[in-house]
């Protein structure tokens, strides 16, 4: 399972200096973060962003996220296509596998049934537009309440229910955590569906009061990442990219510093023994 580093650690480090951290670091991917990116591109053009990762041996795992995506009417599910349309045409140029969309909010009034049914039109709906570019569209569920995807076993449901190979999954073990999922919840996925392992811990305390700003890196919390890569293993996923997305807790001039502590901390959560009964 190869390593990348997300933009979302550091939304101001300038791209040029994330690459050339990553690549120093010794990852072997980027998760290439798109307001970032989008801002990178009006000053330079995706020509520019390209020969940046070849010069550092750096492969883009995806390009994310594509927020909101669920739960648009209108004017806005025609935006969010566009959208699609625009991220899947630069991993294609840049070799990218997969574009990340994150799930919107639930309606009043609407249950479980109803937040299936609008991700099973929506998003099969944004995996074609992908299609078109031979990407993937990955799901990426957020834990929170307000949440139309919360879990890795409703997404599973949505791409089961799609049935598109150009539907995949984004496993991001801070939201699990935070929705209750449990580990065992894995078993019930496809590994083929996994192109993306978001790797975060998280603190003690109640999973729904955290939010993204409360990410730890890998082995200073209380979610058994261990036994969630075992369980993604033995599924068979391993080809999937394991994406480090944990904020900056310092200043940009310890980012490098911070890239390289986070990939530390994966390659021992990594290279740590199965779980006892996950061998």
């Amino acid at each position: 399972m190869r390593l990348a580093l997300s933009g979302a650690c550091a939304p101001d480090w300038p791209l040029e200096d994330e690459l050339t951290a990553a690549a120093a670091a010794g990852y072997e991917a980027v998760e290439l973060w798109l307001p970032k990116l989008w801002a990178v591109l009006e000053r330079s053009g995706p020509d520019a962003v390209a020969a940046a990762l070849k010069r550092r041996h750096l492969a883009p795992a995806a390009l994310a996220p594509i927020a909101d995506a669920t739960f648009r009417a209108g004017a806005g599910l025609e935006a969010v296509t566009a959208e699609v349309h625009g991220a899947a045409a630069l991993a294609r140029a840049f070799g990218a596998p997969w574009v990340v969309v994150q799930p919107g909010e639930r309606p009043d009034g609407a249950g479980e049934r109803d937040a299936l049914r609008e991700g099973r039109h929506t998003l099969g709906r944004l995996a074609l537009a992908a299609e078109r570019y031979d990407v993937g569209l990955a799901i990426c569920p957020l834990g929170y309440a307000w949440s139309s995807i919360r879990t890795v076993r409703e997404a599973g449901d949505i791409i089961e229910a799609v049935g598109r190979k150009s539907l995949g999954l984004a496993l991001d073990t801070f939201h699990m955590h935070v929705a209750g999922s449990r580990p065992e919840d894995i078993g019930h996925l496809r590994a083929r569906w996994i192109g993306l392992v978001r790797l975060a811990d998280a603190p003690a305390g109640e999973p729904e009061a955290l939010r993204d700003a409360h990410r730890l890196p890998p082995g200073e919390g209380v979610i058994p990442l261990g036994d969630i890569v075992a369980r993604v293993r033995a599924l068979g996923a391993t080809e999937a990219t394991v994406v480090l997305a944990c904020p900056l807790t310092g200043g940009l001039g310890d980012a490098a510093g911070w890239a390289k502590r986070l990939r530390e901390r994966a390659a021992a959560v990594l290279r740590a023994p199965a779980p006892a009964g996950r061998r």
